[in-house]
C-alpha cells in the first residue's frame, strides 16, 4: 500500500474528503494542504491497523482489501463519537495554472439572527487545487484543502479531533448555498462575497474585564490539588494566562507560539500558565489528556485544569474576566499585576500574514512589557 488516498467519511449530513499520504517507506500521514501530520503510533495485526492520533484523544482503527481501506474514527474526549470511513488511491490534483489568490467575507447561518457569525475566507487556488483557511472572532479554522471546478468549491480538513467539510457554489463573486459540516455533529448553511480586506474586529478589542488589577482565582494542578492565583503570583514577573483545552487545535497552534516565546523572554522573568478546560466530568482522565498532549508538545511549564470545557465555566473560574468568548483566550499581566491586553482567539499559521501579524505585535507587547 503507498501512494495518496482519500478517505471518505460518513455522516448523516454528508461525505467528508481526508487526504492520507503512504510513502514508499511506508510513513502514514494526514495531509491538510501545508500541514503534514505524521500518523507514527500505528499498530498492524495482518490486514487491520490501529493508529492513536497525535496531540488530540482520538484513534482510527480498520482494514485494507487490495488498495481500498474501511475503518473507524472515535472521538475518545466525547461520548459515543464514532464516524465510519472506507478509502481508495487518489489521483493528485492539477496545480499547473498560476496561482490566485481570494478572501470572502463568511456569514454562517445566514438570517439567523440567534447562530449566525462571522468569518473571512482567505483561499489560494492553483489549478483546480484550493487552499487557505477561515478566520473568524474566535480563531480560524486551520489548513483547508479541497477543489475549485468552475463554479464548485470544496474545501475540507482533519486533525485528529475537528472533522470540517466545506462546499459551496461560486456565481461571479459570490458564493451561495453552502454547507458546512464538522464531524457527525454539526451541519450550517454559509454564503460569502469577495472582499479585499480583513473585516473582523482585532482580538485585542473583544473581551472585557471586570478587575484589572491582580486577578485571583483558583484552579488544579496535575495532582489534582488546589492552587491559588493572587498577587504574589503576578509580582515582579510578566505573566500570561492561556486559557485553553487539549481538544482545541486553536489552542494546540497557540501553545506552539508560547513555547516560542517562552524560550525567546523566558530567562527575562516571562512565565506562562495554561489554564485549561476540558470536555467531560473525570478531571483525572483530563490531566490525563493534557499531560499527553503536553508531553508530545515538549511545552516546558506545567498545565492546570479549571473546569469543564464550556465558556460560563471559565468564566467562572477566572472571574475577573467579564465572559469568555473563545478558547484559546490569552490574557496578558504586566510586573505589577495589571491585565494590559486580553486576545480573544487565536490565527495560526494557515493565515498566512495575520499570524506574522499578530505573533509580531505579541512578541513586541511581551518585550515592553519586560522592559518596564
Amino acid at each position: 500500500m503507498r501512494g495518496h488516498y482519500l478517505l471518505r467519511f460518513y455522516t448523516d449530513n454528508g461525505t467528508i474528503p481526508v487526504r492520507l499520504d503512504i510513502t514508499e517507506q511506508g510513513k502514514w500521514n494526514i495531509i491538510n494542504a501545508e500541514e503534514i501530520i505524521q500518523l507514527d503510533s500505528i499498530v498492524f495485526s495482518g490486514d487491520s491497523f490501529f493508529i492513536k492520533l497525535p496531540l488530540f484523544d482520538s484513534s482510527m482503527r480498520g482494514y485494507w482489501r487490495g488498495d481500498s481501506l474501511f475503518g473507524e474514527w472515535t472521538d475518545h474526549s466525547r461520548k459515543d463519537y464514532k464516524v465510519t470511513f472506507t478509502g481508495g488511491t487518489e489521483v493528485a490534483g492539477d496545480c499547473d495554472s498560476q496561482l490566485e489568490e481570494f478572501n470572502y467575507n463568511v456569514e454562517f447561518s445566514p438570517g439567523d439572527t440567534s447562530d449566525a457569525t462571522k468569518g473571512v475566507a482567505v483561499l489560494q487556488k492553483h489549478g483546480n487545487v484550493v487552499t487557505g483557511t477561515i478566520m473568524t472572532e474566535t480563531g480560524d479554522y486551520r489548513y483547508l484543502q479541497g477543489e475549485w471546478k468552475k463554479d464548485t468549491i470544496w474545501l475540507s480538513a482533519f486533525d485528529g479531533t475537528h472533522l470540517f467539510y466545506l462546499r459551496g457554489e461560486v456565481r461571479g463573486d459570490s458564493i451561495i448555498n453552502g454547507l458546512f459540516l464538522s464531524g457527525k455533529h454539526w451541519k450550517e448553511s454559509w454564503i460569502a462575497i469577495k472582499t479585499p480586506t480583513n473585516t473582523l474586529r482585532n482580538p485585542y478589542g473583544i473581551a472585557t474585564i471586570q478587575v484589572n488589577e491582580n486577578p485571583t482565582f483558583t484552579v488544579l494542578n496535575s495532582n489534582e490539588s488546589p492552587v491559588v492565583f493572587d498577587s504574589s503570583t503576578w509580582k515582579n514577573q510578566v505573566s500570561i494566562i492561556q486559557i485553553m483545552g487539549s481538544w482545541c487545535p486553536n489552542c494546540t497552534d497557540e501553545s506552539r507560539f508560547l513555547k516560542e516565546l517562552y524560550s525567546e523572554f523566558g530567562n527575562r522573568g516571562l512565565q506562562i500558565f495554561p489554564v485549561a478546560f476540558e470536555r467531560g466530568d473525570d478531571v483525572a482522565l483530563a490531566c490525563k489528556r493534557l499531560t499527553s498532549q503536553f508531553k508530545q508538545l515538549q511545552l516546558p511549564y506545567p498545565f492546570y485544569y479549571g473546569g469543564k470545557a464550556n465558556k460560563e465555566e471559565a468564566q467562572k473560574t477566572l472571574p475577573f474576566l467579564t465572559s469568555v468568548h473563545s478558547f484559546p483566550t490569552t490574557v496578558f499581566i504586566d510586573k505589577k499585576g495589571i491585565i494590559r491586553r486580553v486576545y480573544t482567539g487565536y490565527y495560526g499559521p494557515s493565515t498566512r500574514g495575520e499570524y506574522t501579524k499578530h505573533s509580531t505585535e505579541i512578541r513586541s507587547l511581551v518585550n515592553d512589557l519586560l522592559s518596564e
